[in-house]
């Protein structure tokens, strides 16, 4: 099973032999872990059904029937408490990883690990797995197609962060200066300073109500800058 760079990467993360895959699509990544001897169970869930048939023909093709058991249903709805140790949610919002989590608390407070490749919203993932107790053992970038990506594995462990941009940039990603959120914080960072020109020069009352927002979003970006 050949996986891309980033979903190799998520795998690579795993470091339990009970795994959900949540939206597993055609369930590359539960039977990239079987082909690696890397798991005893998978369960391979989807809200879809089409995907799901195609995952179940797949699983079939490479001969992992009695290890990986495909699940139709939302989020963590399909499983039982304590039934997977980690829970992969890769490619999707953010915002949507905090709503999975919260709505299967039973099986979610089960879980030891998780593996997180949320899209946005990185700051509200980041204080929500703290919220909940797990704290975040790695955090990863990479590019794929020219767009970056974030990847995170988290464990069990009571952690909170001190600064606000530990939680919008990654605790882990400032620490080992990490070279991609290097290049899109300078990206924001020129974006945001010419927006900030134009707004100085702008007189009306929206321009002016925006100034201050602006200006904090601008100071947060150079501090974490500094940390680069």
């Amino acid at each position: 099973m050949e996986l891309s760079k980033r979903l190799e990467m998520v795998a690579g993360l795993v470091t339990q032999e009970r795994i959900a895959d949540i939206g597993t699509d055609h369930g590359y990544v539960p039977i990239y872990l079987y082909q690696k001897g890397r798991i005893k169970k998978a369960y391979a869930c989807d809200v879809r059904k089409g995907p799901l048939e195609k995952c179940r023909k797949n699983i079939a093709l490479y001969g992992a029937e009695d290890v990986i058991e495909t699940r139709l249903g939302s989020g963590l709805t399909p499983l039982r408490a304590g039934e997977a140790e980690t829970a992969i949610m890769a490619g999707m919002g953010g915002m949507l990883i905090i709503h999975i989590l919260q709505d299967s608390p039973e099986v979610a407070a089960s879980l030891a690990e998780l593996v997180l490749s949320p899209q946005r919203d990185f700051a509200e993932v980041r204080k929500y797995l703290h919220e909940i107790g797990f704290a975040i053992k790695e955090e990863h970038t990479i590019k794929e197609d020219r767009k970056p990506y974030v990847l995170m594995r988290c464990e069990r462990e009571a952690e909170q962060y001190e600064r606000e941009i530990e939680y919008l940039y990654g605790k882990r990603l400032l620490e080992k200066k990490d070279p991609i959120l290097k290049e899109v914080l300078l990206h924001e960072e020129g974006k945001y300073s010419r927006l900030l020109e134009n707004l100085k020069k702008n007189p009306t009352e929206n321009a002016q109500k925006r100034l201050p927002e602006v200006e904090r979003k601008l100071a947060l970006m150079r501090e974490a800058l500094e940390c680069l």
